[in-house]
């Protein structure tokens, strides 16, 4: 990945304006390539990071179909879980808790 750490977090934070959220898997080059777990971790650790300022709020998405499981960030006022029910989305969210 040559993509700086700023430039994530600034991806983030544009995509959190419309609609509201973004998962890991959204900002990952190649979701499914095997060796992108390096990039899911630094995206997390950059969406972590956000939250702890109090810019973004937390999720784990987890997919229905299969239970994979991602990290998201919304803005703070979403309330994902309501969000993906009401929209019948194939997939449920709570709220992450940080580790201090």
């Amino acid at each position: 990945m040559s993509v700086l750490p700023n430039e994530i977090e600034e991806r983030i934070l544009q995509r959190i304006d419309k609609p509201g959220w973004v998962a890991t898997r959204g900002l990952v080059s190649e979701p499914d390539d095997p060796s992108a777990q390096h990039e899911y971790g630094m995206i997390e650790d950059i969406m972590k990071s956000l939250a702890h300022r109090g810019t973004v709020q937390l999720w784990r998405i987890t997919l229905l179909d299969g239970g994979q499981s991602y990290l998201a960030a919304a803005r703070p006022e979403i309330k994902l879980d309501k969000d993906l029910e009401q929209r019948g989305a194939w997939a449920r969210a709570e709220k992450y808790v940080l580790e201090e």
